[in-house]
C-alpha cells in the first residue's frame, strides 16, 4: 500500500472512530456497498435507512454484524427521519429515484423523494446537528437534460447552499459517474441479454459515458469525507468509454435501439462554469460554493 494511502486510510480510522453512521438508501447498491466498507473500520454503528423491508433483511443478514442498524423508513417521513437522524454523526445521503426513464413518467414522485425528501434530510440537520452531511449526486447534473438530473441538480443546491448557512454541520455533494456493479444499469441489462441469447440493445454507437468501479467510487466518497467542509461539489475524475466498446466485450451481437428522452450522446462530469470555480487534485475537481 502506498505511504498516501495508509496515510489516508489512518485519517478516515480515526475520523470514524465510535461514530453513528446514516445510510439513506442504504440498501440500494451505492448504500449496501457503503456500509460493508464501514464496517472495515471501527464504526460504533451504521445505520441502514431505507424503504425496502427485503432488502434491509439481505443486507442485515449477509452482513451478519451486531454493529450494522437496519432502520425501515423513507426520507419523505419526516417523523422517522428524525427518529433516524438521533444521535447519528455522520449522514450518507443515497436516497434517491434515479431510473431516467421512470422518473421521466413519475414527475411528482421524483420531485418528491429527490427533491422534498433531501429538504426534509437537511432540517432535520439543522435540528439535530451530525457533525457531517454527505449528499451523493450524479454526473446526470452537469447541463441536465432529464428530470432525474434536473431535480439532483436541485439537491446539489440544497447542500450547497446549506454548507455556509448552518455552522453546526459540514456539508458537501459527491458526484459520481456511472458505476460498473450498480443495479439497474446498462452492464445488468446485458449481462441478461447475454444469457438469454439476445442481441445487446445499444441506443447510439456513438454513445460515450464515464464509468468506474464500486470499490473505486467507495474509496472517493471516504477520501471526500475526510475533505467536506462548507457546501462543496467534489466531481472524480474518470475514464470515458465508448458504449459500442464496453458491449462488445460482453457480445459482438448488438442491435441499435433510439435514445432515450433527453440521452445524450456524451455526458460531462462537470461544466466550464463550474471549473471557473473549482479547485483542481489530481484526482478530482473540487468545486467551491455558489453563494
Amino acid at each position: 500500500m502506498k505511504k498516501e494511502n495508509k496515510t489516508m486510510k489512518a485519517q478516515i480510522t480515526k475520523l470514524l472512530k465510535n461514530k453513528v453512521v446514516l445510510i439513506t438508501g442504504g440498501a440500494g447498491s451505492v448504500g449496501s456497498s457503503l456500509a460493508k466498507i464501514l464496517l472495515n473500520y471501527p464504526v460504533h454503528s451504521v445505520r441502514v435507512f431505507d424503504n425496502n423491508e427485503h432488502a434491509l433483511f439481505k443486507l442485515s443478514h449477509s452482513l451478519d454484524d451486531p454493529r450494522i442498524e437496519p432502520l425501515l423508513g423513507d426520507i419523505l417521513d419526516k417523523d422517522r427521519i428524525e427518529l433516524a437522524l438521533l444521535g447519528s454523526d455522520i449522514i450518507i445521503h443515497t436516497a434517491a429515484l434515479k431510473n431516467i426513464e421512470i422518473t421521466e413518467y413519475n414527475p411528482i414522485e421524483a420531485i418528491n423523494v429527490n427533491v422534498n425528501g433531501t429538504i426534509n434530510l437537511i432540517k432535520s440537520v439543522i435540528k439535530n446537528k451530525p457533525k457531517i452531511f454527505i449528499n451523493i449526486s450524479t454526473d446526470k447534473v452537469a447541463e441536465s437534460s432529464t428530470l432525474y438530473g434536473a431535480t439532483k441538480q436541485l439537491g446539489e443546491r440544497l447542500t450547497n447552499w446549506a454548507g455556509p448557512h448552518i455552522h453546526t454541520t459540514k456539508f458537501a455533494t459527491v458526484r459520481l459517474g456511472n458505476i460498473i456493479e450498480s443495479r439497474g444499469n446498462v452492464f445488468e441489462v446485458w449481462n441478461e441479454q447475454a444469457e438469454n441469447k439476445q442481441p445487446l440493445t445499444i441506443t447510439d454507437p456513438r454513445m460515450k459515458r464515464y464509468f468506474f468501479h464500486m470499490d473505486e467510487a467507495i474509496d472517493f466518497v471516504l477520501q471526500c469525507m475526510l475533505l467536506v467542509n462548507k457546501g462543496e461539489i467534489f466531481v472524480p475524475k474518470m475514464k470515458l468509454y465508448k458504449i459500442k466498446d464496453l458491449a462488445s466485450k460482453i457480445s459482438k451481437k448488438q442491435r441499435i435501439t433510439r435514445p432515450r428522452q433527453g440521452e445524450k450522446l456524451q455526458e460531462i462530469l462537470i461544466t466550464e462554469e463550474e471549473k471557473k470555480i473549482s479547485k483542481e487534485r489530481e484526482n478530482m475537481w473540487i468545486i467551491q460554493n455558489y453563494s
